[in-house]
C-alpha cells in the first residue's frame, strides 16, 4: 500500500505545484497590466482553454490533484504509515482527509473549466460560491454555517504559519548531497507556506464577513484574496511578496515529488 500512496502523492505534488506557480505567475503578470484577475486555479483553467493543448494540461493537472487528494484519503484511511489510532494520531489524520476534501475540490475546480463554455466569464467559479453561500444563508442556522466555514479555512491558513515556525513541513525532504540545498528548500518551503497561510486567511476571513452580514457578495477567490493584499499602504508590493511565495510554495512542491522520503520513520505524523 505504501508503493501506491508513494506514486498518487509524487504525482500529486507535482500537480499541486504547477497550479500554485501558475497562480503565482499569473498574479506577478497581471502587476504589469495583462491577464487581470485570472490568479485562481479555476480562472487559470479558462485561459488554458483558448491555448493548444491547453485542454490536456487541464485534464493532467486535474488528475493530479485528484491523485493529491487520493493520497491524502489513504493516509486518513488506509494509515499506510502506521500513524496509530490514539486521539493525537487521529487528529492527524482527520486533518489529512480534509486536506483530500480541499485538493479533491481543486481537482474539481480546476477541471469544471472544461465542461464549461469557452465564452464563460472569468469570475464565474467565485459566482458559483456566491450562490452556493446565498442558499446556504437561508437555511436555518445557516450564517453560522457560513462563519463556521470560515473559521474552518482561516485556521488552516494559521496552520501554515505553525508550519513555517516547526519546519516540519521539510523534515522527510532531504538534499542528500548537499546542506545547502537542505537549506535552501526550507526557505523556500517556509516562504511559501507563510504565502499559502495568508491567502487561506484571506479567504476565511470572506466567508466570516459573509456570513455575520448575510451577504454572499463578500466571498470571494484566491484572484479576490490577492486584490485585498494589494490594496492599502503597501499595495503592490504586498502583492507581489504573496504571488513570488506562492510561486515558491509550488517550487516546494516540486522538491516534495522528487525528494520526499515516503519510508522515513514509519509511525510519524506528516505535515
Amino acid at each position: 500500500m505504501r508503493t501506491h500512496a508513494s506514486a498518487l502523492a509524487r504525482v500529486g505534488c507535482a500537480a499541486v505545484g504547477s497550479v500554485y506557480v501558475l497562480i503565482g505567475a499569473v498574479a506577478l503578470v497581471a502587476l504589469t497590466g495583462h491577464l487581470i484577475e485570472y490568479a485562481d486555479p479555476s480562472r487559470i483553467a479558462l485561459v488554458l482553454t483558448r491555448v493548444p493543448g491547453g485542454v490536456v494540461l487541464i485534464w493532467a493537472l486535474a488528475a493530479g490533484a485528484a491523485a493529491y487528494a487520493g493520497w491524502r484519503f489513504l493516509e486518513a484511511i488506509g494509515d499506510p504509515y502506521e500513524i496509530g489510532t490514539d486521539w493525537r494520531a487521529a487528529g492527524t489524520r482527520l486533518a489529512g482527509a480534509a486536506s483530500g476534501v480541499a485538493y479533491a475540490l481543486l481537482s474539481y475546480g480546476v477541471a469544471s473549466a472544461v465542461l464549461a463554455s469557452p465564452a464563460g466569464r472569468r469570475d464565474a467559479s467565485e459566482h458559483q460560491q456566491q450562490q452556493l453561500v446565498a442558499r446556504v444563508l437561508h437555511w436555518p442556522g445557516g450564517p453560522w454555517i457560513i462563519v463556521a466555514a470560515g473559521l474552518f479555512v482561516a485556521a488552516v491558513g494559521l496552520v501554515q504559519f505553525w508550519f513555517v515556525i516547526s519546519q516540519s513541513y521539510a523534515r522527510d525532504v532531504r538534499m542528500r548531497r548537499t546542506r545547502r540545498g537542505e537549506r535552501l528548500l526550507r526557505v523556500i518551503g517556509g516562504y511559501g507556506y507563510a504565502a499559502r497561510g495568508v491567502l487561506l486567511c484571506v479567504v476565511g476571513y470572506f466567508l466570516l464577513h459573509a456570513g455575520a452580514t448575510h451577504n454572499p457578495a463578500a466571498v470571494g477567490d484566491t484572484d479576490t484574496a490577492f486584490d485585498v493584499i494589494g490594496g492599502g499602504v503597501i499595495g503592490n508590493a504586498a502583492f507581489a511578496v504573496v504571488a513570488i511565495g506562492t510561486i515558491a510554495y509550488g517550487a516546494f512542491m516540486y522538491a516534495n515529488a522528487w525528494l520526499y522520503d515516503f519510508d522515513a520513520e514509519m509511525g510519524r505524523a506528516r505535515s
